[in-house]
């Protein structure tokens, strides 16, 4: 398990996934860190496979942040528009393995009124992602669903941007500035379904 404390070992980080009770972890997913393979990695974490059903998100060891307990506490907030989490400490965060793909720009109207429905879900619950202006980074596509993932860079904000991040990202600006002007999304999905059709 050892491994998968990158980009180099820390004590701290290896005990405290020791002393709740995380023994190992799958080398499974599509990027190389060392010697194991992992789902994701970013500026502050690494997401490994924990077991059929969950992930691990581990603190990098040069992170900029100092714990990953804002990120959990705002992800759980977000559930179930984000993955479930299940527990977390300073230096790990273990929720729901979403299996999907990334986002794209080409996806058809189901999905992107999903998306726009989570996105407004977020805006309800007050939480700003921050990192929806690339939402092929931090979306996942099921087959029945999508989920937003990655609370790293969220916040509370009383007049969360989502919706309006995630319009200007499909070329739909025109939208986004009726949504901020207080269209409501209902009729904005209508707009949208008119438009594609």
């Amino acid at each position: 398990m050892k491994k998968f404390i990158y980009p180099f070992y820390s004590e701290e980080i290896y005990k405290e996934l020791i002393e709740h009770g995380i023994r190992y972890l799958y080398s499974f997913g599509d990027i190389r860190v060392g010697e194991v393979y992992v789902i994701g990695k970013g500026k502050t974490g690494i997401v490994a496979l924990l077991d059929e059903n969950r992930v691990i998100k581990i603190r990098r060891s040069d992170s900029p942040k100092e714990s990953l307990e804002i990120e959990a506490k705002i992800q759980d907030l977000a559930y179930p528009i984000a993955p479930r989490v299940y527990s977390y400490g300073k230096n790990f965060i273990i929720m729901d393995y979403v299996k999907g793909r990334s986002l794209t720009k080409n996806e058809n109207i189901d999905v992107i009124k999903k998306l726009l429905i989570k996105a407004k879900g977020l805006e309800d619950k007050r939480i700003e992602h921050k990192e929806l202006s690339r939402p092929y980074k931090n979306v996942i596509v099921t087959e029945n669903d999508v989920y937003i993932i990655d609370y790293d860079s969220a916040s509370i904000k009383e007049k969360p941007k989502n919706v309006s991040s995630i319009l200007s990202w499909f070329k739909r600006s025109d939208l986004a500035k009726l949504y901020l002007k207080g269209v409501p999304l209902d009729v904005i999905l209508q707009l949208l379904e008119k438009s594609s059709s």
